[in-house]
């Protein structure tokens, strides 16, 4: 199975959607859509700009897993996301 069908079998199996936000996550992932780039990242926080705000992932271990210009991936221990200016 390639990388993309495994993570479109993810979502459509095991996700919770924060609407309306484009933002998808799963058991050690997070899948946020339409962002607008990164505005921090290290092994503890994502902080990734939406187009009104942005949202912070916080856990352990967390690592892009993809990045696209639609698309971003983040994979790891998932401990919570906060939006900040929505």
């Amino acid at each position: 199975m390639s990388y993309k069908s495994e993570i479109l079998e993810k979502l459509k199996n095991n996700s919770n959607s924060i609407e309306p936000y484009n933002i998808t996550a799963g058991k050690g992932y997070v899948v946020v859509e339409g962002h607008k780039g990164l505005l921090q990242f290290d092994s503890a926080k994502v902080v990734v700009k939406l187009k009104k705000g942005s949202v912070s992932i916080v856990g352990d271990g967390l690592v892009i897993a993809s990045s696209q210009s639609k698309e971003l991936v983040v994979k790891g221990a998932i401990k919570n996301i906060n939006f900040e200016g929505v």
